[in-house]
């Protein structure tokens, strides 16, 4: 397929969303191109973008379950990756969450704990102006906001996983059915194996024995914070 105006209005499109969602991408290539092969589309336009290293990667979210459609670099650095157009305070501030998250079992930080992290902060920051902040970072998906509760956010996923790698190997872990690196997910009480929810979701459609899918037992499989996904927030109280 050539490249046209049609796939610039695509990639346009993602880079204004910084991350699109897959039903949307879907229905613009369907008006655009008059017909459903996405993989037609996404592999012409990373084709145009492999010579700067750029491509766009689908990334579900740990959160809602939806897939997005983001553009990244596909050689990240650790030192860069965490570059994303911020004042001083406020990457302090981000870097803090993405530790904190990291490194706990629960995968979120509470908006209370975000907010009075301000005071210690080596560059003081109001709090009104670290709720402006952080109500920019879930708009741009690097956070998903959740029942005020922070967890890492799909752009993060996608664009700084080398970052987290290499700042928090010790403390990463991995989905126990596609065995890539998660932040959150629904954790097993007997075994600890830890799944991420649309993982688990696509395993019990295909699946008689609905427990855990390391140690399979049935009633040992709950989420963290014992909420469901199906009321995802999409912007926090402003």
């Amino acid at each position: 397929m050539a490249y046209s105006d049609k796939h610039k209005i695509i990639l346009q499109t993602i880079l204004h969303e910084g991350a699109l969602n897959e039903d949307r991408g879907k229905l613009l290539i369907n008006d655009l191109f008059e017909h459903n092969n996405v993989a037609l589309v996404i592999n012409a336009i990373n084709a145009k973008l492999q010579h700067l290293n750029m491509a766009i990667k689908y990334i579900n979210c740990e959160i809602d379950g939806k897939t997005y459609w983001i553009l990244t670099n596909t050689v990240q650095d650790a030192i860069k990756g965490l570059y994303i157009g911020c004042s001083k305070a406020e990457l302090d501030l981000l870097r803090n969450i993405y530790s904190t998250i990291a490194s706990s079992s629960e995968g979120y930080v509470s908006s209370t704990w975000c907010l009075n992290l301000c005071s210690s902060l080596k560059v003081k920051l109001s709090k009104d102006n670290a709720q402006l902040f952080l109500n920019d970072m879930v708009e741009k998906k690097w956070l998903s906001w959740k029942n005020g509760r922070y967890y890492i956010g799909v752009r993060s996923i996608a664009e700084l996983l080398q970052y987290f790698k290499d700042t928090h190997e010790d403390n990463l872990r991995t989905c126990t059915l596609c065995k890539q690196i998660l932040f959150y997910g629904k954790k097993c009480k007997r075994c600890d194996a830890i799944t991420h929810t649309y993982c688990l979701n696509t395993y019990k459609e295909n699946e008689t024995n609905l427990g855990c899918p390391n140690c399979h037992n049935t009633s040992a499989v709950n989420c963290s914070d014992n909420s469901s996904t199906s009321d995802m927030e999409t912007e926090p109280y402003k």
